[in-house]
């Protein structure tokens, strides 16, 4: 009977220990590629490791879970995948790395918090889904989405009083390049936001999802090669060394793409949900702004509280009226399946 009740309450806790762990793996990623790019290490031969780690580790999985159900490929699937790995992984991961020279990871941060509204601004424009203003969770969505990317700019555009204050330095980036890191993480968020809007479509092309991803990190592997030799002439670049290259090559192979992938894919598909998954996104500002704070020493703004305040508080009322809409949906399509 105790066996019971606790192994009930791993399978119930199992989905929320997955997403928490999701949100640090996340966190850790982007404060260790701080790091690296602080040190001077080249950002692009560093995705082209992360990139052959990250296929290898998927093409483990597809061999293991796909093998006997990979459906036929043909040329048009294969282009497909080529632009969807330029998309939302080559481009994207480059803006990412790239923007910490600029901005800090909390703001990166952030910003990824704004993925599912940009993606809901994008469904609404293609006309992949209505506003629907005359209802309630038309008009929270849009709230929600208003409320967001106010946060957005208060936390871009207002430092304010330091907090907590850890560094006495007084580091100075000029309005130039911090503008540089907003539109290189805001292009690396919209790239972002119009891959997974295609994910759809493309894995009813290919339904194999860990032999498409798998497939899109190789050719991700030969687009970054082809940006590390343009960028990266030195031989010593491309030298791995015994430091926090190499611990972040492996959490940006395996974790932060194949078990972040892995759980995500359980929790969406399998237990909660889509909604479910995206409400727990915020934790990883959370978690990003502790990293940061107590391992970087980076002083803490009241500007940034107050702009993550408001991008999660509208990110959480953007999911509640996602939430209800989708019950809405349900249960009308419960009343007309009873007819």
């Amino acid at each position: 009977m105790v066996i019971s009740t606790l192994w009930n309450g791993v399978k119930t806790a199992a989905p929320h220990a997955s997403m928490i762990a999701v949100q640090i793996i996340t966190a850790v990623y982007i404060v260790l590629s701080q790091v690296i790019v602080v040190q001077g290490i080249s950002s692009s031969v560093f995705l082209f490791y992360v990139f052959i780690i990250a296929t290898i580790f998927m093409g483990s999985l597809a061999f293991i879970f796909e093998r006997k159900q990979r459906p036929p490929i043909t040329k048009f699937i294969l282009c497909c995948i080529f632009l969807m790995a330029l998309l939302g992984v080559t481009f994207l991961q480059n803006m990412m790395v790239a923007c910490l020279h600029f901005i800090s990871g909390t703001v990166e941060a952030a910003a990824l918090n704004m993925v599912l509204i940009f993606t809901y601004i994008l469904s609404v424009i293609s006309r992949q889904e209505k506003a629907m203003l005359n209802t309630l969770w038309g008009k929270g969505k849009l709230f929600g989405t208003l409320l967001s990317v106010s946060g957005a700019l208060t936390l871009v555009l207002w430092n304010g009083p330091s907090v907590i204050k850890l560094s006495t330095s007084i580091q100075a980036t000029s309005l130039v390049y911090w503008i540089l890191g907003l539109v290189m993480v805001v292009a690396g968020v919209f790239a972002l936001s119009l891959w997974i809007l295609l994910l759809g479509p493309m894995t009813r092309l290919y339904s194999a999802e860990f032999s498409l991803t798998t497939i899109m990190f190789a050719f991700a592997v030969l687009q970054q090669a082809l940006i590390a030799a343009i960028l990266s002439h030195n031989s010593s670049q491309w030298k791995l060394k015994w430091n926090l290259e190499l611990v972040n090559i492996f959490v940006g192979g395996t974790l932060n793409t194949g078990v972040s992938n892995l759980f995500t894919v359980y929790c969406s598909t399998v237990k909660k949900g889509p909604v479910f998954v995206g409400s727990f996104s915020p934790l990883s500002l959370v978690f990003t702004t502790i990293l940061e704070t107590v391992f970087l020493r980076s002083n803490l703004d009241l500007g940034r509280i107050v702009g993550a305040v408001m991008i999660l508080a509208g990110l959480y009322i953007f999911l509640w009226s996602k939430s209800k809409e989708e019950e809405t949906h349900q249960l009308i399509d419960a009343y007309y399946s009873i007819d």
